[in-house]
């Protein structure tokens, strides 16, 4: 009797430390996922600044393999003037090694910047892989120059309605993290109208998502800061 009742004890105790094993390997958290939009278009009238702002902000997620929590992060680009497909992808390791290739396909010409076949190529593409930590990162003045940008005068007022087909305010219901950095002074109020329409503020306010939004005075105040610690 004393031999099975010891033997039901050490069946219980392996028990409980298997299932402890495996609650540890659930909880352990996902690697974040990042999508970064950068505007490299004709609509950029401070080339040096936006350039500037991608380069460091780049080079920040390149930081993320010196850390356990982030090293295995994904990293996709998508860039204005070639909106329908995922610029680049890899990881903050592979970013580090194709630094100067990434920074060649993100240069500014003097083109179309269409932010709603960017975000688009972005919600399609969260839409297959479903990561579990979204987070979100915008570079750019926030001015929409849609293809095809040659008909019409090429005339562009500020500020500029965002248009409903862009889907930033979409995904931000979903994200954990959102910076929207370089934005024209015109365009700030435009892009909380979008975020606040879809719901996102609220998700501010409760807590939910890291955000902020940056002028380019306040972008270049931070850069090198933009993404924090986790």
């Amino acid at each position: 009797m004393l031999a099975q009742l010891i033997k039901t004890i050490l069946l219980s105790g392996a028990l409980a430390l298997l299932f402890v094993g495996s609650a540890s390997a659930t909880d352990q958290a996902e690697p974040p996922t990042f999508f970064i939009v950068i505007e490299n278009g004709g609509v950029v009238t401070d080339p040096e600044g936006q350039t500037e702002a991608a380069r460091l902000t780049l080079s920040e997620l390149t930081n993320l393999r010196r850390r356990r929590a982030t090293r295995d992060a994904t990293i996709h680009i998508v860039t204005s003037r070639n909106p329908t497909e995922i610029t680049w992808s890899g990881s903050p390791e592979q970013l580090y090694e194709q630094g100067a290739l990434v920074m060649e396909a993100i240069a500014i010409r003097p083109t179309c910047s269409d932010l709603t076949l960017s975000w688009e190529q972005v919600r399609t593409t969260v839409r297959i892989i479903r990561p579990g930590d979204l987070r979100l990162v915008h570079i750019g003045p926030f001015i929409h120059a849609g293809y095809p940008c040659d008909q019409g005068d090429g005339l562009i007022t500020l500020p500029q309605a965002i248009p409903a087909e862009v889907q930033l305010g979409n995904l931000a219901m979903y994200a954990s993290f959102l910076r929207i950095l370089n934005v024209h002074a015109d365009q700030d109020e435009m892009v909380l109208e979008h975020l606040e329409s879809a719901g996102a503020l609220a998700r501010v306010a409760s807590g939910e998502l890291n955000f902020d939004l940056m002028d380019r005075a306040r972008t270049q105040a931070v850069l090198g800061q933009i993404l924090g610690r986790d």
